[in-house]
């Protein structure tokens, strides 16, 4: 007899997929380390440069001086300090452009950068860090590390969550395994070389079989309600299972499996049966 089952399939999607999410939370940890690393004072120059104009002014005035060719130079040296601070904070934004594109862009499902920013970010950080906005504050640091920390944590329980999915399924995988590998063996022998009390031993072994995939069917489906929690963030299972399985050919691979080898004990069942009362 042979059945076909997706529910070691779906143990190693479940395990591919726990690995590429815990190189997505190391991602954003690199990612973060190196935003900690990007200065964002150079955007304070363009304000301090008014301090030396009015200096300037206030010597050039005790002196008695007309202070217009004093004036003009510090307005230049200003504007030049300005320009500089400018150039400084659009350098450390696009440096923080090119850390997330070597780090978390990998593992975004994105096509551009700026998708993927606005994707694994938030659509307000990928505005603020663009080239068309041009400055990297402090306080635009602070939010980027912020949300940085919080995909890692988000990250970090997805992938507890596919550990745990992946361990549950492998235990189904064993029963499946255990069940069909009795089926092989049984159907080696004939039924017609069994006597009464061997064909009845056989039945009940079906039976215990099928309550095992009741039982199993039931802890499945009572997991597909639940929602796995860690503190204030929680992931709902059923959107764990669309995450997983959406490439598989049943939504459900585990339930489908359950059913399709209840169905085969059942037939397996009646023809045991057909022999039992053939014998008496």
């Amino acid at each position: 007899m042979n059945i076909q089952l997706r529910t070691h399939a779906a143990v190693e999607r479940a395990e591919a997929e726990r690995e590429r999410i815990e190189e997505k939370v190391a991602a954003f940890e690199e990612f973060g380390e190196r935003v900690s690393e990007v200065s964002a004072d150079a955007g304070q120059q363009v304000g301090g440069a008014s301090g030396p104009t009015r200096s300037a002014g206030s010597a050039n005035s005790r002196r008695g001086q007309s202070g217009g060719s004093a004036l003009a130079g510090s307005a230049v040296a200003a504007g030049a300090t300005a320009s500089g601070g400018t150039r400084a904070t659009a350098d450390a934004a696009e440096t923080v452009r090119e850390a997330f594109a070597e780090t978390v862009l990998p593992y975004a499902d994105a096509d551009t950068l700026s998708e993927a920013m606005a994707d694994e970010l938030s659509a307000e950080l990928a505005a603020a860090l663009s080239p068309a906005a041009g400055g990297f504050t402090p306080g635009l640091k602070g939010q980027l590390l912020s949300r940085v920390e919080s995909r890692t944590k988000e990250c970090g329980l997805l992938a507890d969550a596919i550990g745990t999915e992946r361990d549950r399924i492998q235990a189904v995988a064993d029963e499946l395994d255990a069940a069909t590998d009795w089926l092989a063996e049984a159907d080696e022998t004939p039924l017609l070389q069994l006597g009464f009390e061997e064909l009845r031993e056989r039945h009940d072994r079906l039976a215990e079989f099928r309550e095992t995939c009741t039982r199993l069917a039931g802890e499945r489906q009572s997991a597909v309600r639940g929602t796995q929690n860690d503190g204030l963030t929680g992931i709902r299972e059923s959107e764990l299972l669309d995450h997983l399985y959406a490439d598989f050919e049943d939504d459900h691979p585990v339930l489908a499996d359950l059913a399709r080898l209840d169905d085969a004990l059942a037939d397996c069942q009646r023809a045991v049966r057909k022999h039992l009362c053939a014998r008496v």
